[in-house]
């Protein structure tokens, strides 16, 4: 023994007590005063750390357990003082470690390799990313240090407890994950922790991807059982340790580290699959980042390496999508785009095709947004487009049907049934109609509805389809059919009847009903007039008024969008305002015979086409002195008149020129006549109706240019632009003038 030793060796040896027990323990006070000596400089901290290895090798040699023990000890307390500096002195502590673990005398004694993974733990609890990612002799011997470790626990002393220790010190260890050398680690620890937890619970190990029916782990240990528990339903700090294991590599944020374990899981199920076991992980994982299950589940499958049961791997992830466990952040489209995928390139596996289509369906099981099912369906419209090969085709229909199925309440839009239905057969139509809800988005979509019910050649089929429609779409359905039956058939079809019997349902007229049946005895169509019969009295259709619009407009005019509006574009007035019978407290008109007569000669061309049409007015040619007549007419209070009408610009424009061309007459004449009203004077002229009439024969003379060119306007008075005359023109029923 040396006389004079350095001072850091004196230091160290003083921690050690005297005597040869296996049981030792460092001495506290030189011990802390050893942490102080340490800190003050780096440089003592490297020769303390080259010291305790040339001392332990001694100690080994002679086989000194109690020393080797207070050797780890003081190792541990150094690591956990001096962790700044850990660079400087962890190689020689796991090369002291390693050491131990590959002596004979020692490696099977469980009290040393119990300190031994204490002051690894100490290490990896400590050690920064730069070093675990890029020391490269750090990282040999980290390796080293982990396979001799886990050969030790396992076969040496086949303790459950020392392995799942180092299982958890590993997951300490810093940027791990992202080291390709020694992240192998991570699922070998992940697989170590399943065996043994599968081991302590039976229930997990059993194969198992149905209906659960046993008890599972809870966070209170109790025997009532509300939900599938998790990893995070463990608070205990003394729970099992296989658990702790499984918490350490799934509850985290680290998703490198994350994805590694979950590969680790998946493996795990593929030679021993049960559903709780996943649902129970799945749960101790950060919600955000439980769809990284789903995810790799899915790659599996597309994965072309990967030899996993294509059939466990899909009836997983359907019963992860079934459980109470939330995931969020996860892309059902591309979820599904990757299962359609695989399931057209195994077309003649029939179980694979059968399983992916539940599996897609079990997608719904997680809504994200409200148009997802659409979207879905949406996505199988589009492969049916464009696929043209009928293996493929049938697939897809059976996709479809099987997403309806389980879809719980109508979601998906008119526009996309109309896509889909030509691909389905009967029964396949009614249940996608069945998942339509009742909105309407506008434009000709009922049009198009009708239409493809009408080619349908099942009877049965097209009076269930009419009668559904009726059903979702009410009022609606009624006046569109109303507008697609009466503008485009035009000879005897099945549909046509179906239509108009649903109709009289549905307005309980039963004369109408009636009417149906012969017609479709004689096979003989409505005509306009006699459709006008069942839309002529409020009283007993509430929708007369709008189905009478209908009927004697132009349906060129009239979209679909227009039905729940009151302003309709019309060819003409409605029939209640030809025959001026106004209800002064509703403002409503009513209709009697001559109303009819009336509507009937306009459909005919036999009436008039406008009401304010110049064309409308009595023909004939005026003379000038009924024109001079006219000037002197007497002038009428139109205070009074209580039955207006706005009349049309063009109407207006033809009396301010007949105006003007009297005043014409009225300076070459040297009668003094009445002052001539202009059209911008107060006071409105009053002028015999027939007088106006008879004007009409000037169109011929020169002056008379401007109205000739407004005479081919007339019949449609509507789109007339004059802003010459901004008064009304009213019209009573006791007398025929117009008042300007």
């Amino acid at each position: 023994m040396r006389i004079f030793s350095p001072k850091h060796q004196k230091l160290v040896n003083q921690c050690y007590p005297s005597g040869r027990t296996p049981d030792k323990k460092p001495k506290s006070s030189e011990t802390s005063y050893l942490l102080y000596y340490v800190n003050s400089r780096r440089s003592k901290l490297e020769k303390v750390s080259t010291y305790l290895v040339k001392r332990t090798n001694v100690d080994l040699n002679h086989r000194r357990i109690g020393n080797v023990a207070v050797t780890l000890d003081i190792m541990h307390d150094i690591v956990e003082h001096c962790k700044e500096n850990l660079n400087v002195f962890v190689k020689d502590f796991l090369n002291i470690m390693i050491k131990i673990l590959t002596n004979n005398n020692f490696n099977n004694d469980v009290s040393i390799i119990e300190l031994v993974e204490r002051a690894f733990a100490s290490i990896c609890r400590n050690v920064d990313g730069a070093m675990s990612g890029g020391d490269a002799e750090f990282i040999k011997l980290y390796s080293s240090f982990e396979k001799l470790y886990f050969d030790v626990a396992r076969e040496i002393l086949d303790n459950d407890d020392l392995l799942l220790k180092g299982c958890i010190d590993i997951s300490y260890t810093t940027d791990l994950a992202i080291n390709p050398q020694i992240n192998h680690f991570i699922p070998r620890s992940v697989m170590y922790a399943l065996e043994k937890f599968t081991e302590r619970y039976p229930r997990y190990s059993a194969l198992d991807l149905g209906t659960p029916t046993d008890q599972y782990i809870t966070k209170s240990l109790s025997k009532v059982q509300t939900r599938t528990a998790g990893l995070d339903d463990i608070y205990n700090t003394n729970a099992d340790l296989s658990v702790k294991t499984l918490q350490a590599y799934f509850t985290t944020t680290e998703t490198n580290k994350l994805t590694l374990a979950i590969r680790a899981l998946l493996d795990f199920l593929e030679r021993s699959p049960n559903k709780d076991l996943l649902q129970f992980i799945c749960n101790g994982i950060p919600v955000q980042l439980r769809y990284i299950v789903v995810v790799l589940l899915i790659r599996h499958l597309t994965d072309s390496g990967n030899k996993a049961d294509p059939i466990i791997s899909l009836r997983l992830i359907s019963s992860l999508l079934g459980s109470d466990v939330s995931i969020v952040g996860l892309s059902i489209m591309d979820m599904m785009r990757k299962i359609l995928k695989f399931q057209l390139e195994n077309l003649s596996n029939v179980k694979i095709v059968d399983q992916c289509r539940k599996t897609i369906a079990d997608l719904n099981n997680k809504i994200y947004y409200r148009g997802q099912i659409a979207d879905m369906l949406f996505e199988l419209e589009l492969k049916l487009q464009s696929t043209k090969g009928e293996p493929e085709r049938a697939i897809l229909i059976g996709d479809v049907d099987e997403l309806l199925t389980h879809m719980s309440k109508p979601c998906i839009g008119l526009e996309l049934f109309l896509n889909l239905a030509p691909f389905m057969d009967f029964s396949g139509k009614l249940k996608l109609f069945d998942a339509v809800d009742n909105r309407f988005s506008g434009g000709n979509l009922l049009f198009q509805l009708f239409e493809m019910i009408t080619g349908i050649e099942n009877a049965e089929a097209q009076k269930i389809l009419i009668h559904l429609v009726f059903q979702k779409y009410k009022s609606l359905a009624l006046l569109s059919g109303l507008n697609y039956f009466t503008e485009n058939i035009t000879e005897p079809i099945r549909a046509y009847y179906l239509y108009h019997s649903e109709a009289a349902i549905f307005l309980k007229i039963d004369n109408y009903g009636t009417q149906v049946d012969l017609k479709s005895k004689n096979q003989t169509l409505f005509s306009r007039d006699e459709l006008i019969d069942f839309y002529s009295d409020e009283r007993s259709n509430k929708y007369s008024k709008k189905g009478t619009q209908i009927l004697v407009s132009n349906p060129h005019n009239l979209s679909t969008s227009d039905l729940f509006s009151d302003n309709y574009p019309q060819r003409t007035n409605t029939f209640s305002e030809m025959n001026g019978n106004r209800d002064s407290t509703t403002g409503t008109f009513s209709a009697n015979n001559s109303t009819k007569a009336s509507i009937t000669r306009s459909l005919n061309g036999n009436g008039p086409t406008d009401l304010h049409s110049w064309r409308g007015l009595k023909n004939s040619a005026p003379k000038v002195t009924d024109l001079k007549r006219a000037i002197s007419s007497p002038r009428k209070n139109i205070a009074a008149r209580s039955n207006t009408m706005r009349g049309s610009q063009s109407v207006k424009s033809k009396v301010t020129n007949i105006t003007f061309l009297l005043n014409e007459l009225r300076n070459d004449n040297d009668e003094n006549t009445s002052h001539i009203m202009t059209p911008d004077e107060d006071q409105p002229l009053v002028l015999d109706k027939n007088d106006i009439a008879r004007s009409s024969s000037m169109r011929s003379t020169p002056p008379l240019t401007h109205l000739e060119n407004n005479e081919t306007n007339l019949s449609n008075a509507e789109q007339d632009n004059f802003q010459d005359a901004q008064e009304e023109i009213n019209m009573t029923n006791q007398t025929d003038r117009i008042v300007v």
